[in-house]
């Protein structure tokens, strides 16, 4: 729980220094929903931690949208009538969920089965039926102006939380649901990439070798060259073993951003050489890290 908790509260905290004039009390109370129902739903129903991750980030996903419209229609109202207004949803989640805990709680104890496997797609369908009003309340936030009365922006928030909230009460169970074979499916992938580690760092380690060496090629054929072979910059200047190596990184990984430009006939078929072998890499070794990965897994009965 405490990982998928500062995985959200560190991608909150990122969003909110874009977010100019972002009231520090409303800020903290964002944070602090996100604790206490993550935390609550961890108590409740304390099963996958890859649940719990996307919980986690489901509420922060909407503490960001929230934090949007905010700024863009409503951010003349008080901080603690916003801050009212964000908890509202989450109380009406919270409390869906309490209310059908003992249903839930089953279908936790109930996830190694294989058969909880299969996806429902009218599940799918109720779990997202908050999208539709929500976008409505979304589009209808756009009718104020700067023009518009306080009092009427202040009983538009009031009313569209309100709103919000009666939905997600009505949809909690299914958002729960779709979140807990979610969890499954984030198992099954890290389970996966774990198997991948061995051929990775391998693929990684003769990345690496490939970046020093034609680094070190640049490096070499620069210093001893009359004239200087790369233009940095937009200027023409010997270039240092540090601009090398990001030089030979961008370059093996076929990007280019075009700060820094060969201009010698030699160092350009060098150049050549090393994107070509980029690309021979890349293909070849994502295929022979997922060929590895295939061996190693264990048959299915």
């Amino acid at each position: 729980m405490l990982t998928s908790i500062v995985l959200t509260v560190g991608l909150l905290s990122l969003i909110a220094l874009t977010i100019q004039g972002v009231d520090p009390g409303l800020f903290l109370v964002l944070l602090g929903a996100v604790v206490v129902v993550v935390g609550s739903c961890h108590l409740l129903f304390p099963g996958s931690r890859f649940f719990t991750i996307g919980l986690a980030n489901f509420v922060g996903i909407y503490a960001i949208i929230f934090q949007f419209f905010v700024e863009a229609h409503f951010s003349h109202l008080p901080p603690p009538l916003l801050g009212f207004g964000f908890i509202l949803p989450l109380a009406a989640f919270l409390g869906g969920v309490v209310m059908r805990r003992a249903g839930i709680r089953a279908i936790v104890q109930a996830q190694p089965e294989r058969d909880r496997r299969r996806r429902d797609l009218r599940r799918f369908g109720r779990a997202f039926g908050w999208v539709v009003p929500l976008g409505l309340v979304a589009a209808a936030t756009f009718l104020l102006t700067p023009q518009t009365p306080l009092p009427v922006v202040r009983d538009a928030f009031v009313a569209a939380m309100g709103f919000i909230a009666f939905v997600v009460l009505l949809v909690s169970y299914d958002v729960v649901l779709l979140l807990l074979e979610t969890g499954l499916l984030f198992e099954e992938f890290f389970e996966q990439v774990a198997g991948l580690a061995e051929p990775a760092f391998a693929f990684f380690t003769f990345y690496s070798l490939l970046v020093i060496i034609f680094a070190a090629l640049y490096t070499v054929v620069d210093r001893f060259s009359p004239v200087s072979q790369f233009m940095i910059g937009g200027v023409p200047q010997k270039i240092g073993f540090a601009e090398s190596l990001y030089f030979s990184v961008v370059t093996l990984s076929t990007v280019g951003y075009g700060d820094i430009v060969p201009v010698g006939s030699f160092i350009r078929v060098v150049v050549a050489a090393e994107v070509v072998v980029g690309m021979l890499l890349l293909l070849f070794g994502f295929n022979a890290i997922f060929s590895y990965s295939s061996t190693r897994r264990p048959p299915e009965h």
